[in-house]
């Protein structure tokens, strides 16, 4: 269906597609947001990390960048460490939400994100340990020096490396707006 104006039968099928690719991520996360009990001051500050983010979920900008981009040119040091400790506060109870590991600033942090909501053991300990500072090991699949620098035996790695992968590396993923999905056309013309 395309996108045309408001007179037409084109928009009788925008309530189809909206439901057959469900809520954006933004959407969702906002729905989160209705249970919470926030200040006006709080509510902003979640809204704009939510709009902050790419559509992976992770948060490419930093704090201090976000902060910049909200104040005037005039404002005052003091404004500034407000407003960045407003939009950390607001960042922690977004990464709280479904889905685990969003608003994450890389993907250590979103893998460690989803691994602390696990029930503790000794492998996700390991797998945290790993995704804090040494996912570049990992990523060689150098299990040898995984071992070395963790202290963990081949079993516990083997764990912790199931762990890891079980976790979802792109949580805006689910949400994504499929560009690559194939168009059904209506009709099909042959050359007879």
């Amino acid at each position: 269906a395309t996108t045309g104006s408001s007179a037409g039968g084109d928009d009788d099928f925008e309530p189809q597609e909206r439901e057959l690719h469900g809520p954006t991520l933004a959407e969702h996360l906002q729905q989160q947001m209705v249970g919470m009990r926030l200040s006006a001051e709080e509510h902003a500050a979640m809204h704009v990390l939510i709009e902050s983010l790419n559509e992976d979920g992770y948060l490419a900008d930093s704090l201090e960048d976000i902060a910049a981009g909200l104040l005037d040119d005039d404002a005052d040091d003091e404004q500034r460490r407000a407003l960045v400790e407003r939009l950390q506060m607001a960042l922690k109870w977004l990464q709280s939400m479904d889905p685990l590991g969003v608003a994450a600033r890389d993907l250590a942090e979103c893998l460690m994100l989803q691994l602390r909501a696990r029930p503790r053991s000794q492998a996700q300990a390991v797998a945290v340990i790993i995704c804090k500072s040494h996912l570049d090991l990992l990523a060689r699949r150098d299990f040898k020096k995984l071992a070395a620098a963790t202290g963990a035996e081949d079993d516990l790695l083997k764990l912790a490396h199931a762990l890891i992968v079980s976790c979802e590396p792109k949580p805006g993923r689910p949400f994504g707006r499929s560009e690559g999905a194939p168009v059904v056309p209506d009709v099909i013309v042959q050359k007879a």
